[in-house]
C-alpha cells in the first residue's frame, strides 16, 4: 500500500518561459515554486510575502554595464537579459494581480 500523497498545486502566474506555483503538501506545509527557463526555485511562505513586498523595487532595477540584470534569491543570484528581465517583470505583475 502506498501512503504517498502528492501536494495539490495551483499555477499563480505563467509566461512563455517563466511559472510560478503553489504547492499545498500533504503535511500542511504551503511551499511556492518559481520557475525561470531550466531553473526553479523554491519559497517557503515567509520567503515568498519577502519576494512580493519587493516587486516595487524589482521593477526599479536597472541593468549593469553589460546589459544584465540580476535577481538573488537566499544565496542564488540569476542574471538575466533584457528580454528574460522583460518576461520576468510581466510574470511579477501578474503575482499582483
Amino acid at each position: 500500500m502506498n501512503n504517498h500523497q502528492d501536494p495539490e498545486t495551483e499555477t499563480l502566474a505563467e509566461t512563455d518561459n517563466f511559472m510560478a506555483w503553489r504547492a499545498n503538501e500533504p503535511d500542511g506545509e504551503t511551499t511556492y515554486y518559481l520557475q525561470l527557463g531550466r531553473a526553479t526555485i523554491n519559497f517557503f511562505m515567509e520567503e515568498w510575502d519577502e519576494l512580493l513586498a519587493s516587486i516595487a523595487e524589482l521593477k526599479q532595477a536597472k541593468a549593469n554595464e553589460e546589459g544584465m540584470f540580476a535577481v538573488s534569491f537566499d544565496n542564488v543570484d540569476v542574471w538575466m537579459d533584457n528580454e528574460d528581465w522583460t518576461e520576468f517583470l510581466q510574470l511579477l505583475r501578474d503575482l499582483e494581480k
